[in-house]
């Protein structure tokens, strides 16, 4: 049910009496269309409200509710998403309780497991009563060895890592500056600190199943006196999750979330500036019984963060692709290329309309106000007769 571009651009030269195509050009008239397009386009959503104030009818092709809604069933989409960033929070993001330290270590480092791993080498664990920090050192040259801790997560819930990593005692010269330090969390490695820095690292990562591996991780040194300090290493769940919506989503419908059971649940939408309100009472808190979204520009910012990226669907309105009339030069005329053109997305009964708009469009860039006037007027004809 899409409109002809070729037969667009015909009538709208016919109609200028412009034969030549130099007044309008291929270049003039794709410019023109896209502007008329969207404009159609936008006006559905403001026709809506209107009738949707009125009596509507009981005939079965002129309802004007039923015609517009039939208009806009073209741009109707429904999306499965499997796209959360898991590089960041959401929108007003907080975080759980610490699930590894409250900010320090005491000297009991039991629970952490030193040297478990097949690609380990060699290396000790302890505990730095100076600074209140684990200590990983290095006992053979160009080892790798690894601190861990088992923690109870929740699957697929985002987490936030962070942890402050002292790798000043690192050899920092010389052929045997090869030693870096780092943590990973189920896999996921944090930023690496070179020889010489101390720094605080922090990364975000989706726990896979109930429990996830953290590691501090001494890499590659080549000084058997070289060693590394952990401190504020901190595992903390996120409240929210960010999901990136279809590049072509233009007006966002109803969110779903599908539930354990197979059940759709509707999501609701939330305003940024009710979040902090709503996340602070636990009576309103969203849980996964009762979910809730932020919409900022391309992106839905989903609470809990433990909602699947797989569970959430939405309906929206897709946004006109770029209608394009396509040609070839030959003896220095344009001749319509219908291989490469892209035709008017709008519904049919559009065809009037379009052609008019562009009239209105081409008559104010050639300054003939003759032109202007009459697609103006007709336009005008059309939409007292649509809406009185």
């Amino acid at each position: 049910m899409a409109i002809n571009i070729d037969t667009v651009y015909q009538r709208v030269l016919a109609i200028a009496n412009k034969e030549q195509r130099g007044y309008i050009t291929p270049q003039e008239f794709n410019l023109f269309a896209n502007q008329a397009q969207m404009e159609i386009f936008e006006q559905y959503f403001y026709d809506i409200n209107q009738f949707g104030r009125l009596h509507g009818n009981d005939t079965e092709y002129s309802d004007m509710l039923n015609i517009i809604n039939e208009k806009l069933s073209i741009f109707q989409r429904n999306q499965t998403t499997t796209i959360f960033n898991s590089g960041q929070g959401g929108y007003l993001t907080t975080f759980g309780s610490t699930l590894v330290t409250n900010g320090t270590f005491d000297d009991d480092i039991s629970s952490w497991t030193a040297g478990t791993l097949a690609s380990d080498n060699g290396g000790t664990q302890s505990y730095d009563s100076t600074t209140q920090s684990i200590k990983l050192t290095g006992n053979a040259a160009n080892n790798v060895f690894k601190s861990s801790q088992a923690i109870t997560t929740v699957v697929g819930g985002l987490y936030r890592i962070k942890a402050t990593i002292n790798a000043s005692n690192l050899n920092t010269s010389g052929s045997n500056a090869t030693g870096t330090a780092f943590v990973t969390f189920g896999g996921k490695p944090s930023a690496i600190i070179s020889p010489g820095l101390t720094s605080t690292v922090s990364f975000f990562h989706t726990a896979a199943s109930t429990s996830t591996d953290l590691k501090l991780v001494l890499s590659g040194n080549g000084n058997t006196a070289d060693n590394v300090l952990f401190d504020d290493v901190k595992v903390q769940l996120v409240n929210s999750a960010k999901l990136n919506l279809s590049s072509d989503v233009y007006r966002l419908g109803t969110v779903l979330y599908t539930n354990s059971s197979g059940e759709f649940v509707e999501v609701d939408k939330i305003l940024p500036n009710e979040m902090i309100y709503i996340n602070s009472s636990p009576l309103t808190k969203p849980t996964l019984s009762n979910p809730a979204y932020v919409l900022q520009g391309s992106s839905l910012s989903v609470y809990p963060s433990s909602i699947a990226a797989n569970e959430i669907s939405y309906n929206y309105i897709a946004k006109p692709k770029n209608c394009k009339w396509a040609y070839n030069v030959v003896n220095e005329q344009a001749l319509y290329d219908s291989s490469n053109a892209v035709d008017f997305e709008l519904h049919e009964s559009e065809t009037v309309t379009i052609v008019n708009k562009i009239l209105e469009l081409a008559g104010i860039a050639m300054q003939k106000q003759d032109i202007q006037s009459s697609a103006i007027a007709r336009d005008n004809k059309e939409v007292q007769q649509e809406k009185l």
